[in-house]
């Protein structure tokens, strides 16, 4: 049998095929041996592994049962470490407050002996100041006493106007110089002057500023009679029930606690009854009212606000009666501006400090620039003021490049008894006398005013010679020179109870309500003497000056250096012969150096020298300055453009309620 070709070739393609195949099988089963010879090796290596495990883990048991107890023994040890940390800790602090009190007991001790060797220092030095001023008061023969006297005198009391330090003064209220009578006092005091013109005085020996006690003795002493007591007899019963409010409700007789069939007492047929007052105190208050404003669009216009309500100054919302309230607390009452807020805080009213002073100097402002000018005018057009100045701490600089810092400034016045106003002025605190002479002299009516010898003033009336303007000097600071001279010498009394019984003669004339003319024949008659008086006894200590000590001529050359102001008054019944009433004025503006301290700038300043000026003129006229704010400044929010009828000596109160808006 014989094969084709194709078979042939299909026949060996099977067997080789059929040879690859036995050879893949034989891979497969040498694969597979090896394969199961791995897995026999990995399975020899788990368990080994698993062996090792178990080994470790034995092993591991064991180190962290030893470890556990390792740990424990550390943290025993800590425990213990930390007890003995915290002890030793506090045993650190409490050695550390032991040394810082030690170190403060040290200090305070160290302190101690710096302050008494400084006290002791200081001890020595006012002793060693004390023995010299007693070795100088011995070498020139000075009493001491009398400058203890007049120190109690200006430390405790403080209404010294009648020195009532002064043996035999001239008390013009003591109720036995009244009996005496007003021509045997000025007979009394004469007499006197005139022993001591004569040469009667028993001191021709003294040296310079000599006032031992045997002198004083020996000095002049106005005669008057001794005060006698008072009998109890002649004593006015006081008066029952003199205190007094508003009364706002009374009630009748309340017979509840009585029992039933009571009848009411009669007693001259009337019912026996009488009334107890109760007083009660209604807190004050602030209030608000709020207004809306609304916007609209106008045809052909552009968009416009309803109506604003009314107010004094635009887009200002203080009111009179809110302006009524500051301005007594502050001026009236002399409040800080602090103490004005936390009385508004009491009142459920809070107010930023910086925000109320604002407001309330544009009022100020506002007032001032209606009123002043006019108040000026009409101080312009009188006859005879009096004139003074007092200080004012402001927070000013002298330019730009200067830092703010607190300076003394000064404000003027001007006060008319005629008009009764005073008008205060203040320009960036300047004492020149150009202020005063631009304000109020020059081109004025004015022909003589009433001051003391300041510089400014003396330049005043030498500058205004040609407006024929005359100075008044003061006869109140005159005194004073005087008693500060009786300290050093008590020759001086006699001259201190002339221009006492001076004050007594304006006293008279005051109160018999003399007019101008009869006042002047009234000094003509009785004070033309005492001046020429006191005038000769001033030229014989002149004369005589080494007799007497520095203080005594600073007295003497004050008055005599400026006699014919001294004598003024005498040439006409309106002149004033002191200038106590502007003096008076400041008494306000000293408090209140001492409440609200200071003001904060030159503006400030400015207008609270005007609202004391409104203060002090209602004063004068008797009127309520707290009303009087309120309805002058409700005026002129209604309108009212009459400023000269607003001023304290024209005013007429009106309607003080504020105009309703709508």
């Amino acid at each position: 049998m014989y094969l084709t070709g194709n078979e042939y070739l299909c026949i060996v393609k099977v067997k080789q095929n059929m040879d690859i195949k036995d050879i893949n099988i034989r891979n497969l089963q040498s694969e597979i041996i090896r394969l199961r010879n791995l897995l026999a090796d990995r399975d020899a290596y788990v368990r080994s592994v698993e062996q090792d495990r178990e080994e470790w883990t034995k092993e591991a048991r064991v180190g962290y049962i030893s470890l556990e107890d390792h740990f424990s023994d550390l943290e025993d040890l800590r425990k213990e470490n930390e007890e003995e940390k915290s002890q030793l800790r506090s045993e650190l602090d409490e050695e550390r407050r032991l040394r810082m009190a030690a170190e403060a007991r040290i200090k305070e001790l160290e302190d101690n002996a710096v302050k008494s060797e400084e006290a002791h220092k200081e001890e020595l030095s006012k002793f060693n100041e004390v023995q010299e001023m007693a070795d100088k008061a011995k070498a020139n023969e000075i009493d001491m006493m009398s400058i203890v006297k007049v120190i109690q005198n200006r430390l405790f009391n403080h209404n010294s106007d009648r020195m009532r330090f002064l043996n035999s003064q001239l008390d013009i209220d003591d109720e036995t110089v009244r009996e005496q009578g007003f021509e045997a006092i000025l007979q009394s005091i004469s007499q006197d002057a005139d022993r001591e013109l004569n040469g009667n005085d028993g001191s021709t020996d003294k040296a310079q500023g000599q006032d031992n006690t045997e002198n004083n003795e020996k000095a002049p002493k106005v005669k008057l009679p001794t005060p006698k007591k008072k009998d109890k007899k002649d004593k006015k019963p006081r008066g029952r029930y003199t205190f007094s409010a508003k009364v706002l409700k009374s009630f009748g007789v309340d017979t509840s606690n009585l029992p039933e069939g009571a009848k009411a007492i009669l007693r001259k047929g009337k019912k026996d009854e009488w009334t107890i007052q109760l007083f009660y105190y209604s807190p004050a208050k602030v209030y608000t009212k709020v207004y809306k404003i609304g916007r609209f669009n106008v045809r052909g216009q552009d968009p416009m606000s309803s109506k604003k309500p009314q107010s004094i100054v635009e887009n200002n919302p203080l009111m009179p009666s809110f302006c009524r309230f500051y301005f007594e607390s502050k001026f009236a009452y002399n409040l800080s501006e602090e103490n004005v807020i936390r009385m508004l805080e009491s009142m459920k009213c809070h107010f930023p400090q910086s925000t109320l002073n604002k407001y309330i100097h544009q009022i100020m402002d506002y007032l001032r620039t209606r009123l002043e000018a006019l108040m000026l005018e009409v101080i312009r057009s009188c006859n005879f003021v009096q004139n003074d100045e007092t200080r004012i701490l402001v927070r000013s600089r002298k330019s730009k490049e200067d830092d703010f810092k607190y300076n003394t400034e000064y404000i003027h016045a001007a006060l008319s008894l005629e008009k009764k106003l005073v008008v205060m002025l203040y320009k960036e605190g300047s004492r020149s006398h150009e202020i005063p002479e631009e304000k109020i002299f020059k081109g004025s009516l004015i022909e003589c005013f009433t001051a003391d010898r300041a510089p400014l003033y003396v330049a005043l009336e030498k500058d205004l010679e040609e407006y024929y303007l005359q100075r008044q000097a003061c006869w109140q600071h005159a005194r004073h020179y005087l008693v500060d001279a009786f300290v050093s010498d008590h020759r001086v009394l006699v001259l201190i109870q002339l221009i006492n019984a001076l004050f007594l003669i304006e006293r008279e004339a005051k109160a018999r309500n003399y007019s101008p003319e009869r006042r002047h024949r009234f000094r003509l008659e009785y004070s033309a003497s005492i001046v020429g008086k006191i005038m000769s006894l001033l030229k014989k200590m002149r004369a005589e000056k080494n007799k007497y000590g520095a203080l005594v001529m600073r007295a003497v050359n004050y008055i005599l250096d400026d006699e014919e102001a001294f004598k003024k008054f005498l040439h006409d019944g309106r002149i004033e012969m002191h200038n106590n009433a502007v003096e008076s004025v400041f008494r306000h503006i000293a408090m209140g150096r001492r409440c609200w301290l200071n003001s904060g700038s030159h503006d400030a300043a400015q207008n609270i020298a005007f609202m004391y000026s409104l203060y002090e003129s209602c004063k004068m006229n008797d009127i309520d300055f707290g009303e009087y704010v309120e309805d002058i400044l409700t005026r002129m929010m209604n309108g009212d453009d009459d400023y000269r009828s607003m001023i304290p000596c024209y005013y007429t109160p009106g309607k003080k309620q504020e105009k309703k808006v709508a």
